[in-house]
């Protein structure tokens, strides 16, 4: 996105230049060579750049505004130059080679709590540290030239074992004289490099061609193997499904934040994450895609991002329907869940205008739902036109920018059927369906069953989409498909045996939004919550300053906590309540599942009991004043359990009960749920 807002920025200088800048030269190559101090934040640079050749008068490259320009110079000849604003111009260019040094200190602020995890960045765009190095594309460590170059070479010099990664193959390196130095070859046709470096170590084996490396800190060094053997894996998988990979390496980088980050040729993880053994399975082959898309294939954003989406459902969704329909139905009903849960009417906004994620409710957007979007189109295609059209769009559009029209273009080309109006609903509309049965009916008919009803949507939706039933008899399922088109559309099944229930979208194939009676209690329904409020009862054993963490890495840091004694009635009645403690109370106390037994003394969760100064609960189900709420009981048994538990309890969002000790997690539950309006009982006895 900032890509795209300086190239505009900068042809809009050019189109209101005096009218001597031409088109700019195509560059053959540039050099770019950065000396890095880490116990001061300065970089040190010089870069040459070869250009095609002609008579050039005026040319433009973007630096950072904080940079200092040293000098600019053909040969020996100084070239005149204006630098303001992060625009460096050079007038009176002669010849086919540029040389730039300059200076600059990169110092945002690391923070010393991670608090909350909803802006990935942290605030943390460009740093030089001790503690390790990330230079992003858009911040102009480097001078950034209108057009891309055709070759470029960067050499990172840096104190001795202070290894450095970017884009790119690595073509030497080596130590001498307190000093690491390596050089990188890039020969994709990249609008932007970043560069990251660090006290690592360096792991590397080559697969079918292709270099992979893992660049860890010593304490994690270890878990190298693991993450070099299942990158194979995936780029092989991948591969096959999708096409050649693009680049010639794949380095998985430690990163000193808690990122998980994709760039060209490599991912940066943070330490605390990447100790987690689940992150095998989800953020490392998340990031592996984008190279595909999103690295590979570019966001045309003036349309929407779509590469989080296909990523999501390629990687996080795709991998766990490989293990079983099971989990891959789980994972649909959790993306429906999310969205429900996290996405209020106020901040809901279409497809099309989400570029990145800024906080849960826009990442269920743009990750989950467009996730959902992308499994309906494979629904209604097929595997193989679907896969086909994906190979399509990535061998015609690598290193360029594609748009959501031009993947739908290709559906549509290999299925043979026009997706493009149906499309239309899901990309320019916010929000989605909201369906239900109604007056479902069964019938004796000869020697037969009738079912028959109606599913409603809401007037102001009326979606064109095609909704699955699944009738439940006593000889076994019968299965049926309703086009519905407006508000109102009604259906007819026929059974050979008595039928027991009728379900609405049982599978969960389509995008829809779930009513409060289909969503179980969960942390994300207090993430999501528009009214809320935590109560401080005499049994918290919990610090404010600690309740105040929890709250504020849920999202509700703004939110009022009060104290039992002090809480209205109203209060109660109309907001969804944590309670710290246990609340004195019967009638307020939330509606759990019966196996959850709590005291002050403790606590038991599936058969285990919790009762030592480390352990922790959370729990959440429903209010017991309004079914449509939630309520949550917070029971650490310590200060120092609620604090070692309170910040990561956020990463639980699908979770309606977790029990922690010591800041590990024992526990995790998902309540189920009844269905609502998609489960309608029809009294017979299933099969």
């Amino acid at each position: 996105m900032r890509r795209a807002l300086f190239a505009t920025w900068i042809a809009v200088l050019v189109l209101f230049d005096s009218g001597c800048h031409a088109e700019p030269l195509p560059i053959i190559r540039q050099d770019i060579s950065v000396v890095l101090a880490p116990s001061s934040g300065r970089l040190a640079g010089e870069t040459n750049v070869l250009l095609a050749g002609g008579d050039v008068r005026k040319i433009f490259f973007r630096l950072s505004p904080a940079a200092t320009v040293t000098s600019v110079s053909t040969g020996h000849k100084k070239i005149p130059f204006s630098f303001s604003d992060g625009l460096l111009t050079l007038s009176g260019v002669w010849g086919t080679s540029i040389t730039i040094r300059y200076e600059c200190v990169f110092n945002d602020p690391l923070p010393d709590r991670i608090i909350s995890t909803e802006d990935p960045t942290y605030g943390v765009q460009a740093v030089i540290a001790p503690s390790g190095v990330f230079l992003g594309d858009g911040v102009g460590w480097y001078p950034e030239p209108e057009t891309v170059p055709g070759e470029r070479m960067v050499s990172v010099d840096a104190p001795e074992g202070f290894e450095a990664v970017t884009a790119g193959e690595c073509v030497k390196r080596g130590t001498s004289g307190g000093r690491t130095v390596s050089t990188w070859r890039i020969t994709a046709p990249l609008p932007g490099i970043s560069v990251s470096a660090g006290p690592y170590r360096v792991s590397e084996r080559r697969e079918t061609g292709r270099t992979l490396a893992a660049y860890f800190y010593a304490e994690n060094a270890l878990l190298a193997d693991r993450y070099l053997g299942s990158a194979a894996e995936y780029l092989s998988f991948y591969e096959k499904l999708l096409g050649p990979y693009p680049f010639p390496k794949f380095a998985i980088v430690e990163n000193f934040l808690p990122t998980g980050y994709g760039f060209p040729s490599y991912t940066l993880i943070g330490s605390t994450v990447i100790r987690l053994p689940f992150i095998l399975g989800t953020s490392l082959p998340h990031e592996i895609v984008h190279n595909w898309w999103g690295n590979g294939v570019r966001v045309d954003y003036s349309g929407g991002n779509w590469s989080e989406g296909l990523a999501t459902y390629l990687a996080d969704y795709l991998l766990e329907e490989k293990k079983s329909p099971a989990l891959g139905r789980e994972y649909r009903l959790k993306i429906l869940a999310d969205y429900a849960s996290l996405v209020s009417s106020q901040e809901d906004f279409p497809l099309a205008r989400f570029t990145g994620r800024t906080e849960p409710s826009s990442r269920s957007i743009g990750y989950g739902k467009a996730a959902m979007v992308f499994h309906m189109v494979r629904r209604m295609i097929g595997d193989d036109a679907f896969y086909k059209a994906l190979r399509t769009v990535y061998r015609e559009r690598v290193f360029r920018e594609a748009s959501w029209d031009d993947l739908m273009r290709a559906f549509s080309a290999a299925s043979g059927k026009d997706l493009i109006p149906w499309m239309d609903q899901w990309l320019k509309r916010p929000g989605g369906p909201q369906i239900a049965l109604r007056e479902v009916k069964a019938r004796r008919e000869g020697d037969g069953w009738l079912v028959s009803g109606f599913i409603v949507q809401a007037a102001a939706a009326r979606y064109k989409i095609s909704v699955p039933l699944r009738l439940k008899t006593r000889s076994g399922d019968v299965a049926a498909t309703v086009y519905m088109r407006g508000e109102r559309t009604p259906f007819l099944i026929a059974a050979g045996a008595e039928p027991s229930r009728l379900l609405l979208d049982p599978d969960v194939e389509l995008f829809r939004i779930l009513s409060p009676e289909e969503l179980p209690p969960t942390v994300n329904r207090i993430k999501g919550s528009r009214n809320f409020t935590l109560v401080r009862t005499a049994s918290c054993r919990a610090r404010d300053e600690t309740l105040r963490d929890l709250l504020s890495s849920l999202g509700q840091g703004e939110v009022s906590m009060v104290r039992e004694e002090n809480l209205q009635s109203d209060v109660f009645r109309d907001h969804d309540i944590l309670f710290c403690g246990v609340p004195r109370s019967e009638e307020k106390w939330p509606l759990l599942l019966p196996q959850l037994t709590i005291g002050a003394d403790g606590f038991t969760a599936e058969e285990k009991r919790f009762a030592g100064a480390g352990d922790a609960l959370l729990a959440i189900g429903k209010h017991p004043v309004d079914p449509g709420r939630t309520a949550a009981v917070f029971l650490p048994m310590s200060p120092s359990a609620a604090e070692a538990c309170a910040l990561k309890i956020t990463h639980y969002g699908k979770y309606s009960y977790l029990a922690f000790s010591d800041g590990k997690n024992r526990v995790k539950v998902t309540l189920p749920v009844q269905g609502g309006e998609s489960v309608v009982d029809l009294g017979g006895a299933d099969e």
